[in-house]
C-alpha cells in the first residue's frame, strides 16, 4: 500500500511531534501535514502516568495531546497504530508498519524514548512506567497488596514511590547513589527530599547500583553492586530512558545516544529535522552531544521546529532548561542546570519548610536554581539564566524580593 504524500511527515505523536505540527500551521505551512502515532491510543500526557494517575485510585485515562477537532481545525491527519520502520533519504519516503511509504519533502522525527529495559538473569523483562499499558500494570501492582521494590533513585522512581505510598503500599527504592537526585539538587535539597520519602514509609537501599535480578519462588533476589541481596516481592524499574531511533539504523541520519541536530533541529541530512526527548545536540561545555527528556523542552523545541521549517528559517531553540517534578503535593521546579562542582546557595526561605529557593553556580557563574513553594519566583530566575548573570545578580533578586 502506498500513500502519496509530498507535505510534512511528522513521526512520533508525542508532545514534540504535535507541536511541531502546531508551529508548522501557526508559521503558515497549509500544505499536507501527517503525523504517525505507533500506539492505537491517541497521542498522551505522559508525564502524568507518574504523577496523578497512578496516585489516583480511579481508573483516570491519560489526557489526549490534542484533541480529534484541534487535528480537523489545522488539517491534520493522524494515522494511529501507524509505527516508521525505515526512513529512504533518497527517495524521500517513510516506510511504515502497514507497508506503505510516504513521501515528505519534510520529515520531524519525534518518536521520543523508550524506558531502559532491565531483564532478570532468566531473561524477563521487568516491569517499567513508560506507556498507557505500563500504567495498567503499576496500577494493578498497586492494588496486589504486596511490597513493591523499585529500581532507580531519579525522578520517574522517586514519583512512582511517592504514588504508591499515597495508596497504602508497601515501598522500598534502590538507589545507586548515596542520596536520590544529589547531582541534580545538591546535597542539601536532596537530602530533604529524602526524608520526605522516609517521613512518608519509603525504605531506602543507597549507595549500591543493582548488580543482578534474579527470579525466586518467593519473587525476586536483587544483588547490589556491593553484595548486599534485597529481597522483593515485586519490581519495578526506572533507571532511565533510550532514544528511539532503532528504525533509523543504516538511514544515513547522523545517530549519537539521539539523532544529532543542530540548535535550530536540523539533521545532516537535508529536510529531516528532530525534536524533544529524541534529539541530541552538541554541548561545548560537556564535549558531546546531550538530549533533554523533559516535557517542556520538547513543546518549546517542537513548536520551534516546526516554525523553521513553515518559514524556511534556522531560529536556534535556546531557552533555558526546565523540569517540574509532583511529590507528596509538593512541587519542584529545575532551572538551568546544576553542575558537577557547583556551590548551593540557599536564596529564599529554608529548604527544611519545604518553601526555598536554591542557586546552583561556580565562582561568579550563575548555572541554574531549584524552586519548591515559591512559583512567583520562577519568572525572576529564569530571566536571571537566560541572561547568563551572576551568583551576585541571584542574590541580589532575592535581597529585593
Amino acid at each position: 500500500m502506498g500513500r502519496i504524500n509530498d507535505g510534512v511527515v511528522i513521526v512520533g505523536a508525542s508532545a514534540a511531534g504535535f507541536s511541531a505540527a502546531d508551529g508548522l500551521r501557526e508559521g503558515g505551512y497549509t500544505g499536507p501535514l501527517t503525523v504517525l502515532d505507533e500506539e492505537a491510543e491517541p497521542g498522551y500526557d505522559r508525564p502524568m502516568l507518574s504523577k496523578s494517575l497512578l496516585a489516583a485510585k480511579e481508573h483516570a485515562v491519560p489526557a489526549p495531546l490534542r484533541t480529534e477537532e484541534h487535528l480537523a481545525a489545522r488539517g491534520i491527519d493522524l494515522l494511529a497504530g501507524h509505527a516508521a520502520v525505515g526512513l529512504d533519504i533518497d527517495r524521500r519516503l517513510v516506510v511504515t508498519n502497514w507497508g506503505e511509504a510516504i513521501g515528505w519533502r519534510h520529515v520531524v522525527v519525534a518518536t521520543g524514548v523508550t524506558a531502559r529495559p532491565m531483564v532478570t538473569a532468566g531473561g524477563t523483562a521487568l516491569p517499567t512506567l513508560r506507556t498507557r499499558a505500563d500504567l495498567a500494570a503499576a496500577r494493578r501492582l498497586a492494588t496486589s497488596g504486596r511490597p513493591v521494590t523499585l529500581i532507580g533513585g531519579g525522578f520517574i522512581g522517586l514519583e512512582v514511590a511517592a504514588a504508591l505510598r499515597s495508596r497504602g503500599v508497601e515501598v522500598t527504592l534502590l538507589c545507586a547513589t548515596a542520596l536520590p537526585l544529589a547531582g541534580a539538587l545538591g546535597a542539601e535539597v536532596a537530602g530533604w527530599l529524602h526524608g520526605l520519602h522516609l517521613a512518608n514509609g519509603v525504605r531506602f537501599e543507597l549507595g549500591a547500583a543493582t548488580a543482578s535480578v534474579e527470579e525466586t519462588a518467593r519473587g525476586y533476589d536483587v544483588r547490589l553492586a556491593d553484595g548486599r541481596v534485597h529481597r522483593a516481592t515485586s519490581v519495578l524499574a526506572g533507571i532511565g530512558a533510550e532514544p528511539a531511533t532503532g528504525w533509523l539504523i543504516g538511514s544515513g541520519v547522523e545517530l549519537d545516544h539521539g539523532v544529532v541536530t543542530d540548535a535550530a533541529g536540523r539533521t545532516n541530512v537535508e529536510g529531516v529535522w528532530a525534536a524533544g526527548d529524541i534529539a541530541a545536540r552538541r554541548d561545548p561545555l560537556h564535549g558531546c552531544h546531550r538530549r533533554f527528556e523533559h516535557w517542556t523542552h520538547a513543546v518549546e523545541q517542537g513548536r520551534r521546529v516546526g516554525l523553521n521549517i513553515a518559514r524556511g528559517e534556522a531560529t536556534a531553540y535556546d531557552a533555558v532548561p526546565y523540569v517540574w517534578t509532583e511529590q507528596y503535593g509538593l512541587t519542584l521546579h529545575l532551572l538551568g542546570e546544576r553542575r558537577p562542582g557547583d556551590t548551593d546557595i540557599v536564596v529564599e526561605g529554608s529548604v527544611s519548610t519545604g518553601d526555598f529557593v536554591v542557586v546552583h553556580g561556580a565562582g561568579d557563574e550563575l548555572h541554574g536554581a531549584t524552586v519548591c513553594g515559591r512559583v512567583r519566583a520562577l519568572r525572576t530566575y529564569r530571566k536571571l539564566v537566560r541572561a547568563g548573570a551572576s551568583l551576585n545578580d541571584a542574590l541580589g533578586a532575592a535581597a529585593s524580593a
